[in-house]
């Protein structure tokens, strides 16, 4: 963690709102996809997102240092989201709309189809998603359209780096059989 970063943490804990306020900004995007990911709708994403945030603000004068804030962060997220879920039983997931973000679309879709076929392939990807167990679901979620490294999510979610690549390696498999026949690569 950078000494700027360090800095507004121990100012926010200190209570220096301005400080907090710079810390949601500079993970607000990130944790806003996330929650859109898993929630689908724009409502639900931001309760999430607004939830994530209190919870962050009441707790992060228990914050240790001993992991970077973001990881700490996003594990509040992801278990904000998945409360939140198991409270209102009908999201998934959605594939992320924001520019230069990595796209799971990339392994499964024809660039050459139609748009007609796109639609078709988001929602058979969201019912295969559906298909995971909970932890395959969110360490794919995490590793692909998130983009974090092996090791941060395991330190999200309070798993060894083996047991994130097995989730991984599990939810892979389940989706290239589900997915097969939009496979073009």
């Amino acid at each position: 963690m950078d000494r700027i970063t360090r800095d507004l943490i121990i100012k926010a804990q200190a209570g220096d709102t301005e400080s907090f306020h710079e810390i949601v900004a500079k993970y607000d995007t990130r944790i806003m996809t996330l929650t859109l990911q898993i929630a689908q709708n724009k409502e639900d994403a931001e309760d999430i997102y607004q939830e994530t945030f209190v919870k962050v603000y009441k707790n992060l004068s228990k914050f240790r240092f001993e992991s970077d804030i973001y990881t700490w962060i996003y594990r509040i997220a992801v278990n904000t989201a998945y409360n939140y879920k198991r409270k209102h039983s009908k999201m998934t997931i959605v594939e992320p709309k924001e520019d230069g973000e990595y796209n799971f679309l990339d392994w499964v879709y024809d660039p050459q189809s139609n748009e007609d076929n796109r639609e078709e392939l988001i929602m058979a990807i969201n019912q295969s998603l559906l298909t995971l167990s909970h932890q395959q679901r969110t360490v794919f979620i995490l590793k692909h359209l998130q983009q974090l490294k092996i090791k941060d999510i395991a330190n999200i979610l309070y798993l060894s780096d083996g047991t994130v690549k097995k989730y991984l390696f599990r939810a892979m498999e389940k989706l290239r059989i589900s997915l097969k026949e939009y496979h073009y690569a």
